[in-house]
C-alpha cells in the first residue's frame, strides 16, 4: 500500500494514544494520520530516561522519511523527557500530550494527578503542577505515581471484567486527571471509583492540531484516489465558498506503522472506530 507523505505522526509507547489518534480523527477526518506504538517494549514508564530516550529517536529517524507534517507525541511520558531535544532535530511541528492539570484546578480542591513514574519524576511536570498551584491557590495538587497501571492497561484493554481498584491510589478527591494516555482506555471505571470529575488532556490535542492545521505544508489532506489537495487550493475553495472535491470529503484511512501495526489497528478499530470514541 502506498502510504502518502506530509501526514501527521502520532507517536506512544503502546496502545494509550490511540485515544489522542481517536480525538483528533473526529476533529479532522479528512487529514492523513500515521500511528506508530511501541508496543513491544511498552510501558515507557518504569524505564530509565536514557533508555525511554534512545527509543524515542530510533523511531523518529526510520520515519523521518515521511516527512510529516507534524507529529504529536500522545504520551505523557516522552512528552516530559524528549519534546524539547525532539524540537531542535527535526524541522516540523511537535504537539505533546501533558496533563490537564490547570483545567482540574481551576475548580480547587484536593486533585489526584495520575501518572508514570517517570513522568512524576521529569522536571517539565514538576513545573506544570507549580504553574498550575500558583495560578490556582485552593488547588492541592497530588501527584501519585501509578505503577504497572499502564502496563496492565496495554495487555488487559479488552478485559471489561478485570479489577484495577488495586493499582489506584486510595482517597476521595475532588477531582482526577489523567497523566497518562493509556488511562484513558479505563477513564470511566477511574472516575465512577473515585466518583468525582475525571480530565485528560485529548480534547486539547486536538483543538490545537485543528487550530494550526490550514498552516501545516502539504499534503495534510490526501485523497482517497487521486493526488493531494494543496492548502492553498483549499484556501481559495473557501473564500470562493465553492465544496471541496468529493474525494476530499471521504474519510481518510490511518495508517498504522512498524511492527505491531495490525495490533494497534484492531485496537483502534474495536475501542474508538466502530464506538464513536468509546472509553472503557
Amino acid at each position: 500500500m502506498r502510504i502518502p507523505k506530509g501526514g501527521v505522526f502520532f507517536f506512544d509507547s503502546g496502545i494509550g494514544g490511540l485515544s489522542v489518534l481517536a480525538e483528533c480523527k473526529n476533529r479532522l477526518p479528512n487529514a492523513t494520520f500515521y500511528y506508530y506504538g511501541d508496543n513491544a517494549r511498552a510501558p515507557y514508564g518504569n524505564l530509565p530516561r536514557g533508555q525511554i530516550e534512545r527509543y524515542v529517536f530510533e523511531i523518529f529517524e526510520r520515519f523521518e522519511r515521511l516527512q510529516p507534517s507534524a507529529a504529536v507525541i500522545a504520551c505523557n511520558t516522552v512528552t516530559a523527557l524528549c519534546i524539547e531535544s525532539l524540537r531542535k532535530k527535526y524541522p516540523f511541528p511537535m504537539i505533546g500530550v501533558e496533563p490537564a492539570v490547570f483545567s482540574a484546578a481551576k475548580d480547587g480542591g484536593e486533585i489526584f494527578v495520575l501518572a508514570t513514574r517517570a513522568t512524576c519524576e521529569s522536571e517539565r511536570f514538576r513545573s506544570l503542577c507549580a504553574r498550575a498551584a500558583e495560578k490556582y491557590s485552593n488547588a492541592l495538587l497530588r501527584p501519585f505515581a501509578c505503577e504497572g497501571l499502564a502496563g496492565t492497561i496495554e495487555k488487559r484493554w479488552n478485559d471489561h471484567d478485570f479489577d484495577y481498584s488495586a493499582l489506584f491510589p486510595q482517597g476521595k478527591p475532588d477531582s482526577v486527571v489523567l497523566g497518562c494516555t493509556h488511562y484513558v482506555f479505563i477513564k470511566k471505571r477511574i472516575g465512577e471509583f473515585y466518583g468525582c470529575p475525571t480530565y485528560d488532556g485529548n480534547a486539547g490535542i486536538a483543538n490545537r492540531l485543528h487550530n494550526f492545521v490550514d498552516n501545516l505544508p502539504n499534503p495534510l489532506y490526501g485523497l482517497n484516489c487521486g493526488e493531494p489537495v494543496s492548502v492553498e487550493e483549499r484556501g481559495t475553495l473557501r473564500r470562493e465558498k465553492r465544496p471541496l472535491p468529493a474525494t476530499v470529503l471521504l474519510e481518510a484511512p490511518v495508517y498504522f506503522l512498524g511492527e505491531q501495526k495490525e495490533q494497534n489497528r484492531y485496537v483502534f478499530e474495536q475501542t474508538f472506530a466502530k464506538s464513536g470514541n468509546k472509553r472503557g
